[in-house]
């Protein structure tokens, strides 16, 4: 067969080999991210060095220090201290705080809930806020309001966070006495018990965020507003709403989404700030506490969870891009 299919002239055609599919592959990459990064979480609290003359104090004798470290195994290789984590991790078991001697689990647990309430809080913020303004001032605004614009988001976005933190809780709390400075009210009683105290905090959060979505929506929107078939839709007399909303949002959308969702996982770190700023009992003050009182146990688990909240974060992004873009979902296939 083949002895005649060349002598017909006809050229030998080679099958491209078979790749993954795309969702199979990114579950890979997430498996080996996450993997990498209880490499580094763990690494770094090893470099920090041995912490049982830290927690224990000056007064504490050798055989009390050898106690802790053969109690927390501290005097095993480090190798074999990681591979035990490692298993615990997998296991569900985040091991034991030093601090408290009790669970990691059941330290973080109570601060997870307010955290996750101030993320998504500040990541709706962010999309609300941001994406109008930019569509608005992609598609409308020319000459002098579009350069105030662009002068007012580069002011805030040179802005450190806590800067932005303090100039609120000054202006909206104690000159105005809208909202409260302190957010301790989050402890007591039930999670939305107190709204007002996710207020400040959040918007210290989506501050940091909301000045690049603007630009990059404004940039994208202004882009596809050039495009042929945009003039097109202007000449058949469709509304500037609807060229707005039908015509230029979804095809500038696509690089915003993916910006969107790389900032919902960077929003963690204005938590950090945010919470310890404002006093906020939530995961980002606990990791900031465990790390100055040299709590290893609880700073591993804190990191990983928002390792892994950033690398999902920023895997569900690109999937949604690839799957509301023909262009892109017919390249993964």
């Amino acid at each position: 067969m083949t002895d005649t299919a060349q002598q017909a002239g006809r050229p030998r055609t080679t099958r491209a080999p078979r790749r993954l599919p795309y969702l199979v592959r990114q579950l890979i990459t997430l498996l080996v991210t996450l993997f990498a990064i209880t490499i580094v979480i763990f690494g770094l609290t090893a470099i920090a060095g041995d912490p049982a003359r830290d927690i224990l104090g000056q007064y504490a004798t050798d055989e009390q220090v050898v106690a802790f470290q053969h109690l927390h195994h501290l005097d095993q290789p480090v190798v074999l201290r990681y591979l035990e984590w490692l298993g615990g991790v997998l296991r569900g078991d985040l091991g034991t705080s030093y601090q408290s001697n009790g669970p990691v689990w059941d330290v973080i647990s109570p601060r997870l809930g307010p955290s996750v309430v101030l993320v998504l809080l500040s990541w709706v913020l962010t999309v609300v806020i941001s994406v109008p303004i930019g569509l608005w001032s992609g598609v409308r605004l020319r000459g002098k309001r579009d350069a105030s614009l662009t002068f007012v988001t580069l002011i805030v976005a040179a802005f450190p966070e806590f800067v932005l933190g303090l100039m609120l809780a000054i202006l909206l709390g104690v000159w105005l006495a809208w909202l409260p400075v302190d957010s301790t009210a989050v402890s007591y009683g039930g999670l939305f018990d107190s709204p007002s105290a996710y207020v400040l905090p959040a918007i210290t959060i989506a501050l940091g965020t909301i000045p690049y979505i603007i630009r990059l929506m404004r940039a994208n929107a202004r882009e596809v507003a050039s495009e042929t078939y945009v003039r097109a839709a202007v000449l058949r007399g469709v509304t500037e709403p609807s060229l707005s909303l039908r015509h230029i949002l979804p095809n500038a959308a696509p690089p915003v989404v993916t910006a969107l969702g790389l900032q919902f996982a960077g929003l963690i770190g204005g938590v950090v700030v945010a919470e310890t700023l404002f006093g906020f009992p939530g995961m980002g003050q606990l990791l900031a506490q465990s790390a100055a009182s040299r709590d290893a146990p609880v700073v591993e688990a804190l990191a990983l969870m928002i390792g892994a909240l950033f690398v999902v974060a920023n895997l569900a992004a690109d999937a949604i891009v690839v799957y509301v873009t023909p262009k892109l979902r017919d390249t993964v296939r």
